[in-house]
C-alpha cells in the first residue's frame, strides 16, 4: 500500500496561511510548534511549496533560524 508524504496538503497548506496571517511573522520552529499533527518535514515541504507559490515568505534571519510571513503586498 502506497502512502502519501502529506495525508492533505490543502488542508495544512491553508492552517499555515491561517498561523501565518494570525501572527504576521513567525520563525519555522514556531510555526512547527502550532502544527503539532504534522511533521517537520510536512510542514517544511508545505512551507516550501507555499513560498514557491509566492503565498508565503521564507526568509533567512541567521544561519539555521528562518522566518515565515506573508509577501508583502505590491
Amino acid at each position: 500500500m502506497a502512502r502519501s508524504a502529506l495525508p492533505n496538503p490543502d488542508k495544512l497548506g491553508r492552517l499555515l496561511l491561517r498561523i501565518v496571517r494570525k501572527k504576521k511573522t513567525c520563525d519555522l520552529d514556531e510555526l512547527l510548534g502550532e502544527c503539532t499533527s504534522h511533521s517537520w518535514t510536512q510542514v517544511f515541504l508545505e512551507v516550501d511549496r507555499l513560498s514557491r507559490t509566492g503565498e508565503l515568505c521564507l526568509s533567512c534571519k541567521k544561519a539555521g533560524e528562518y522566518i515565515v510571513s506573508l509577501p508583502r503586498a505590491a
